[in-house]
């Protein structure tokens, strides 16, 4: 009779050549690192909006400066330009910030699922080591009561 540590390891083994959890598992696994991938990719163009746009009202505020000194129409123009930029990447954005939110959801739940996938390989092998264990123990006992049977008829047909 092996020990729990090692019915495990060989169920694990067992069930990872043969067992359809471990393909899900890996899909899953597959999965969550496309989304993880992703939602870096996402985090990236968030810094970046935002330094953008950090740029582009100290720009602008120049542009106000020196429209309020100047006032010409050259001025105007560049500081209703650069307020249209401003506008635009403020949307833009918006839009990746929602993004951006919505990935980290989705990779939040992805990774519950792993983990749920896990816990449940981790328990299904568990249950499977106790029980082969207990199964084990139990035909052991059986055979052992068999033998002692046959030795006690031996033994009286000998006498």
């Amino acid at each position: 009779m092996g020990t729990d540590r090692t019915l495990r390891r060989n169920n694990l083994e067992k069930i990872a050549t043969l067992g359809v959890t471990s393909d899900q598992l890996g899909e899953q696994r597959a999965v969550l690192e496309a989304a993880e991938r992703k939602l870096t990719r996402m985090e990236q163009r968030r810094v970046k909006i935002l330094e953008k746009i950090a740029g582009l009202r100290q720009t602008l505020a120049e542009a106000r400066n020196l429209h309020r000194d100047r006032d010409t129409a050259q001025t105007k123009r560049a500081l209703m330009s650069l307020t249209k930029k401003l506008d635009s990447a403020m949307q833009q954005r918006d839009s990746i910030l929602s993004d951006y939110r919505e990935q980290k959801l989705l990779v939040r739940d992805q990774r519950s699922l792993y983990r749920s996938l896990v816990k449940k390989e981790e328990a299904m092998q568990k249950a499977v080591a106790g029980f082969l264990k207990e199964w084990e123990r139990r035909y052991d006992r059986e055979t052992r009561m068999k033998e002692k049977n046959i030795r006690k008829r031996v033994h009286q047909s000998e006498t």
